[in-house]
């Protein structure tokens, strides 16, 4: 039994349409045409890429096989809960005032030749949680039009790529988005002027990824000024005494990286590290705790502990759990691993202050070491617990 249904021009309109059941299921291509049913909890994503094609005057690449400003008119015209996901590539700045109106899109991703102009459309999206914006004419001060706005009230995170233009005095107007912490910077330098900026006026931020260009690394010392505000960066956290020594380590990193390139040896075993498309069956090296009072008694011992935090739905936690066994083997009695389900131990994602999993902390003598979050290798895992002082340990 449909719940809504959702009215396409009956000409229909350029792009992939694909419906999804939140509850699970397999995804379904539509045709944009026409009524649309859609059953309880059934959401609609629509991607679009018109890389290239022409506006309504002629200009573009390839006249005659997409017309940019028609598709922006019949975007405009769909009703404003249409979408929940929304990917435009080739966008313009009326394509992106026409998905301005979709009120119900969670996540928006636009690349394109958009300017500031467009950006300033967005802030009438009440549930929009994720937002990209790739453009190379885009500056930021478009962002001035989402300070207050119901845009930046719901904003989680926000990823800005090959945003070549942009200046960092601009996020001052998102500095009282409530719930803006994550932000990431991709293909664009990260100097000490965007690290202050970043830290002087989105105080909330929690996590910032960084994804230069090769060749580009990101200056050891913007690295250690991030760590050492207490930013989780690339997935890595540590307390401030630790930032240095952490920047060194991936500025060293960094370097045997670029070294090892020709040879193409550290990518390939880095995807070795991380298994197939099955997770690899758990050994039971780590030793599972439940209650807080175990996992006390084991940081009041002398051996550094590593704590994985996991829970039985989480796809990544099944993929990683078997990396950290192999790490805990290869450190011996250097290091005491740990497995807390999240689930069972309610009381451990409020006692390290984390929100989503997996997660996992290097404790010392009871205090933080490092933290990171999502997968990684058994490699980077070791070149960390080799910079905390982790004796005995052999990256595979």
């Amino acid at each position: 039994m449909s719940a809504r249904v959702i009215e396409f021009p009956e000409q229909g309109i350029t792009g992939t349409l694909v419906r999804y059941a939140e509850g699970g299921g397999e995804p379904v291509e539509l045709d944009a045409r026409g009524p649309v049913a859609l059953s309880s909890g059934s959401r609609l994503v629509y991607v679009v890429d018109a890389t290239g094609a022409a506006d309504a005057d002629g200009a573009g690449e390839a006249p005659g096989e997409l017309d940019r400003d028609a598709l922006a008119a019949a975007l405009a015209q769909l009703p404003s809960d249409a979408f929940v996901v929304a990917d435009l590539s080739g966008a313009t700045d009326a394509m992106v005032r026409a998905i301005a109106g979709q009120r119900a899109l969670r996540t928006l991703v636009l690349a394109g030749d958009f300017t500031d102009e467009g950006v300033a459309a967005l802030g009438g999206m009440p549930e929009l949680a994720d937002l990209v914006l790739e453009s190379p004419r885009f500056t930021g001060a478009g962002l001035a039009a989402l300070a207050g706005s119901r845009t930046a009230a719901s904003l989680d995170s926000l990823v800005l790529s090959e945003a070549t233009a942009f200046r960092p005095e601009h996020l001052r107007a998102l500095s009282e988005a409530p719930h803006l912490t994550s932000l990431t910077f991709e293909g664009m330098p990260v100097d000490h002027t965007l690290a202050g900026a970043v830290l002087a006026h989105l105080p909330r931020v929690a996590e910032v990824s960084v994804a230069e260009r090769p060749g580009h690394a990101l200056d050891p010392g913007v690295l250690e000024r991030l760590l050492a505000a207490g930013l989780c960066v690339n997935g890595i956290a540590a307390p401030p005494e630790y930032a240095a020594l952490f920047a060194g380590a991936a500025a060293e990193a960094d370097q045997a990286g670029q070294e090892g390139q020709g040879d193409g040896e550290d990518e390939s075993e880095d995807e070795d590290d991380m298994g197939g498309d099955e997770p690899p069956e758990e050994r039971g090296v780590l030793r599972e705790v439940v209650e807080e009072d175990e996992l006390e008694r084991l940081l009041a011992g002398p051996v550094p502990v590593l704590v994985g935090l996991t829970a039985p739905w989480c796809g990544p936690c099944a993929f990683l759990t078997p990396v950290l066994e192999d790490v805990v083997e290869a450190h011996g009695a250097a290091l005491t691993g740990v497995k807390v389900d999240v689930d069972r131990a309610a009381w451990a994602q409020k006692r390290f202050a984390v929100l989503g999993v997996p997660t996992v902390l290097l404790l010392r003598d009871g205090r933080e070491v490092f933290r990171f979050s999502g997968a990684a290798t058994r490699r980077r895992i070791g070149e960390w617990l080799a910079t905390a002082g982790v004796p005995g340990g052999t990256a595979r």
